[in-house]
């Protein structure tokens, strides 16, 4: 290359720094003013994509719990004008529609004013509403109505308490979620009872977020970037929707009949709820869960009132108690299981013991109060395993307190708390309560006292200070009827993503493995068969001819002189290969015999077999 041409290349490079700098100084020192004036006038204005809630499935792919459509009313502080206030458009949104302009302003003032993101000013506004409102876009800047979803409970009065509902996320969950690490805010809507809120973070979605740019006017200019929405996770359950509904519909059905017969016949008290379980006792798979009296899930979804809230909350019924986690009563005679139990492994009790029931009444030496039979006659001479069946309490009485004289009542515990009661079993739902198990520890810090020979006789047919749930009853029976694994119960069987993609799969958990021997097991389930097959079993009446073999025990849990009775079934089937284990529980329903029928049906329907007749409701009392 010639110098000439380098010299000429030179100067060009030359000149397009010199005019590079010129124009650098110009916007520089003469419009840079300008163009930072345009740039902190410009602002980015996020707007909210919502994203639909996992769905509730039951075991059989039944959509349960869905989302339908529903609009959400935002503000967007940096897409309001200059001379428009928030205040200002709150009062015309107010004045154009039936909203609140207290509660929007409330929701406002919650929000972060000064920031970039869409504030809620009311969810799921009515279609009339959204429809005003975006008829009236013009006059009001800055508003915004977006499409959004609410739960849909496809069978609204199905299951409330084992779905539970949502609402406004709390402060006390709030700051848990977010010292857990998860992105909740003031506002947010997440589960507070039920599946709802146990599973709260797999089936919240993520929002989206649209970025838009605005101008000095306010002005969208363009939008900077779509970050699309997450769909929350499905819960596929245990629940067979099937057996569920038809086992609730049954329960309700029997409850409302009780009710009314108690209106008429002075021997009666009204009962006040009601319970069933229905469980796979070799998993711990719950495949229906059943609490009454309940309510619609789709009130609380829609908004509900605060009158009708109030209404729920003061309904001496107690409609919004889950009574299979929460209900801690005696459990009566089903408490026998355990004494056997203790009988068998600590005296030397066996199938053939013979006992002698010779007045229907049992003394604590140097004691003038009897302890009496349920029944009027004593039996008499009484092997162990009918002593099971036949319910009868002075044989317990008197192991009762054997157990006592060679053990101070602390087997007797002891046997109870292997078998779960007094902690919670575990269930995947909040709330759960333990009951209780007493024993002479908790008898001197909440009575100052000893104890004594009758806390023992007493505590054997299941009375006294004991408190049980109806799920720590079934997951009792269950371990017996499966050779003496305690499982937990759970509800969930898997979760996946909105691709169907398994998240989590849930796998059976042991919570122990009873210590007992299998002869043990044998014996009270020999007793259990008795007592649903045999003459003198409490519920032979129902049992005996029954096309599938039924093992089972009932409860009559006595709650006080002038209060009603508990009644209880529990019991499994086919009772030498048992797939199900099911518990009635009626509060203060009278009598164990009124929950006899509503067992039997729920056998019949699961293993299908043809109802010939309807089973009449027993008028006498089983222990």
């Amino acid at each position: 290359m010639s110098k000439k041409r380098i010299f000429i290349f030179k100067m060009i490079i030359v000149l397009f720094f010199i005019v590079l700098i010129v124009r650098v100084g110009q916007l520089q020192l003469y419009m840079g003013e300008y163009y930072y004036s345009l740039s902190e006038e410009n602002r980015i204005s996020e707007r909210p994509i919502a994203a639909p809630r996992g769905r509730i499935l039951d075991r059989n792919s039944n959509i349960l719990v869905s989302n339908r459509l529903s609009y959400d009313l935002y503000i967007l502080p940096n897409e309001i004008p200059e001379g428009i206030t928030a205040h200002l458009l709150i009062d015309k949104i107010s004045t154009l529609t039936a909203l609140n302009k207290e509660f929007l302003m409330e929701n406002y003032s919650q929000g972060d004013i000064d920031g970039s993101s869409a504030i809620i000013l009311k969810r799921n506004i009515s279609t009339e509403d959204m429809v005003v409102i975006k008829e009236n876009y013009d006059d009001l800047p800055g508003i915004l109505v977006n499409e959004s979803s609410i739960r849909d409970y496809v069978y609204g009065n199905l299951a409330p308490h084992l779905f539970g509902y949502l609402g406004e996320i709390g402060v006390e969950d709030l700051r848990d979620l977010r010292k857990a690490g998860y992105n909740y805010s003031g506002g947010d809507i997440v589960g507070i009872t039920g599946l709802e809120k146990e599973y709260e973070t797999y089936l919240n979605g993520i929002d989206g977020i649209e970025q838009v740019e605005v101008n000095s006017h306010r002005e969208q200019v363009k939008v900077l970037g779509i970050k699309p929405p997450v769909q929350g996770n499905d819960l596929v359950l245990n629940i067979d929707f099937e057996l569920q509904e038809y086992t609730e519909n049954l329960l309700q059905e029997n409850f409302l009949y009780l009710r009314e017969i108690a209106e008429t016949d002075p021997n009666l008290h009204t009962p006040t709820g009601a319970a069933a379980i229905v469980m796979n006792p070799n998993t711990g798979e719950i495949l229906t869960l059943c609490s009454i009296p309940g309510y619609n899930l789709n009130d609380f979804a829609e908004g509900l009132s605060l009158s009708k809230y109030n209404d729920l909350m003061n309904d001496p019924l107690d409609p919004l108690v889950n009574r299979p986690i929460r209900a801690t009563v005696p459990p009566g005679s089903i408490f026998k299981l355990v004494t056997g139990t203790a009988a068998i492994e600590y005296l030397g009790i066996d199938a053939d013991t013979i006992f002698n029931d010779r007045t229907a009444k049992f003394y604590i030496p140097n004691w003038s109060r009897p302890y009496k039979n349920w029944k009027r006659y004593a039996e008499g001479k009484v092997r162990f395993t009918d002593a099971i069946a036949s319910s009868n309490n002075i044989i317990f009485y008197q192991l009762g307190y054997r157990l006592y004289q060679e053990y101070h009542g602390e087997k007797l515990s002891d046997t109870a708390r292997y078998y779960g009661l007094g902690k919670k079993t575990g269930i995947d739902l909040p709330g759960e309560k333990s009951g209780l198990v007493p024993d002479e520890a908790w008898k001197r810090q909440r009575h100052n006292e000893g104890w004594y020979p009758g806390d023992s006789v007493n505590l054997s047919i299941g009375q006294g200070s004991l408190l049980t749930t109806p799920l720590q009853l079934i997951d009792m029976v269950s371990a017996i009827a499966n050779g003496g694994t305690l499982y937990k119960p759970y509800l969930v069987d898997k979760i996946v993503d909105s691709d169907g993609n398994i998240v989590i799969d849930y796998k059976p958990v042991i919570n122990s493995n009873l210590p007992f021997k299998k002869d043990t097991f044998r014996i009270l389930r020999e007793g259990m068969i008795k007592g649903a097959n045999s003459n003198r079993g409490t519920s032979s009446r129902i049992f005996r001819d029954f096309p599938v073999k039924i093992a089972g025990k009932t409860g009559t849990a006595q709650t006080g002189t002038s209060r009603p009775n508990h009644g209880f079934f529990a019991g499994f089937a086919p009772a030498e290969t048992p797939e199900i284990a099911v518990l009635v529980f009626l509060e203060n329903g009278n009598s164990s015999a009124y929950t006899l029928p509503i067992a039997a049906d729920i056998f019949e329907y699961y293993f299908g077999i043809p109802v010939e007749e309807e089973e009449e409701i027993i008028e006498d009392s089983s222990f």
